[in-house]
């Protein structure tokens, strides 16, 4: 019974602060130093749309980016050779990871290695070919000369995210990045692996579809005090629980 009044407690405090940087990550705004400039400065929905439709419950891109995204994946596929159903799929994921929220807020930077395998996983029969402008790796075009499948180009899945242009990330703890944001401390983002973000910081939260103003420094001192008296209250009650209990068994103890 003990235990779980303490569990209960804990959970409900903790629950408490997650809340609270839920709030905070809906009012932060979306960075503009990623590889595209996002219409709005704020997270939102977009509806009726179907590419990177899952990254529209929690995006920082406008409508307008998304074309833009579309266009440049169109063009690139027209260009290349064909490619395999499952690298297709996978560097679609990868375009659209531009317009996950957590991207746009530098929540996620750069990608798991785990993802990074699943890349070359699915492309290393594909062919590729270094680009002479970019040194990066691309797709190999229709009137390229000479291409060679990715296999014989790289040898694992970090190589080939690092020579298409990404990072890789292997910071991947998510719990401990959520108590150093709600305690306000330093930490590294966290990695990217594919799922979008309303996924992991709860489809139910509301976003706005427009930008809105951000929360005042007194409103977010309340909800900061509000969380800590939550807390206290029910750690109070676990403390004045297991006293109790202690104290009957000395009771019976001495009788």
């Amino acid at each position: 019974m003990i235990i779980y009044i303490i569990l209960v407690s804990v959970g409900y405090a903790q629950f408490g602060y997650v809340q609270e940087v839920m709030n905070q990550l809906v009012d932060q705004e979306c960075s503009l130093k990623n590889r595209i400039a996002y219409g709005q400065q704020k997270l939102h929905q977009l509806t009726g749309m179907y590419f990177c439709d899952s990254y529209a419950k929690r995006t920082c891109c406008s409508q307008q980016n998304l074309e833009e995204l579309k266009f440049k994946w169109y063009r690139e596929q027209q260009l290349a050779v064909e490619l395999s159903q499952q690298c297709q799929e996978i560097f679609t994921k990868t375009i659209c990871s531009d317009c996950d929220g957590d991207i746009g807020q530098q929540i996620r930077v750069g990608f798991c290695p785990h993802y990074c395998t699943q890349m070359y996983q699915a492309c290393w029969r594909d062919l590729f070919q270094y680009d002479e402008k970019t040194q990066k790796l691309r797709l190999c075009y229709q009137n390229d000369v000479l291409c060679s499948e990715l296999r014989n180009i790289v040898n694992n899945g970090d190589q080939f995210c690092t020579s298409l242009g990404y990072k890789v990330n292997s910071y991947s703890d998510r719990e401990e990045w959520m108590e150093n944001k709600y305690l306000n401390l330093s930490t590294m983002p966290l990695c990217w692996d594919g799922t979008p973000s309303h996924r992991i910081w709860s489809s139910g939260t509301k976003l706005p579809e427009t930008k809105v103003g951000g929360r005042t420094k007194k409103q977010n001192n309340n909800e900061e005090q509000k969380s800590y008296l939550r807390f206290y209250v029910f750690a109070g009650l676990a403390l004045v629980v297991v006293g109790f209990f202690i104290a009957k068994k000395k009771v019976l103890f001495w009788k």
